[in-house]
């Protein structure tokens, strides 16, 4: 009867830390960018404006 009571407690403890876990796990959401553009020198935007 004692083995018994072990054994529900531990698979109690179990079953309550793996809820846990899966709990506070948030779902991962990933963001797609676009391409970064470069920044311009300054030397560009005078060379066009001649």
């Amino acid at each position: 009867m004692k083995k018994l009571m072990t054994l529900m407690l531990g698979l109690s403890f179990l079953v309550g830390t793996v809820a846990v876990s899966y709990a506070q796990d948030a779902p991962k959401t990933e963001k797609k960018k676009g391409k970064k553009k470069g920044k311009k020198k300054e030397g560009e935007t005078q060379k066009k404006g001649l």
